[in-house]
């Protein structure tokens, strides 16, 4: 019997929506898939270079924040 009830209620639940998802295949283009390496460190650091390089590591995230944000346009979200 409980088992009954719980499909009546699951079938309730997805009856009662409106909201239809239309899923379009859109390419991705290749620029947006590449992978964000950054360059490697200095062997010998010095404080001015160690600032400069998290300056570098910065804006390569920054650069893969904006891919995926533009990923996210193409997907429609």
């Amino acid at each position: 019997m409980a088992v009954l009830v719980s499909l009546c209620l699951c079938l309730f639940l997805t009856a009662c929506t409106t909201e239809r998802k239309i899923y379009v295949n859109r390419p991705i283009p290749a620029n947006l898939l590449s992978d964000c390496l950054p360059n490697l460190p200095p062997k010998s650091m010095t404080f001015g270079d160690s600032i400069k390089y998290n300056e570098h590591l910065l804006n390569v995230i920054e650069k893969c924040n904006a891919d995926k944000r533009a990923i996210r346009e193409i997907g429609g979200e």
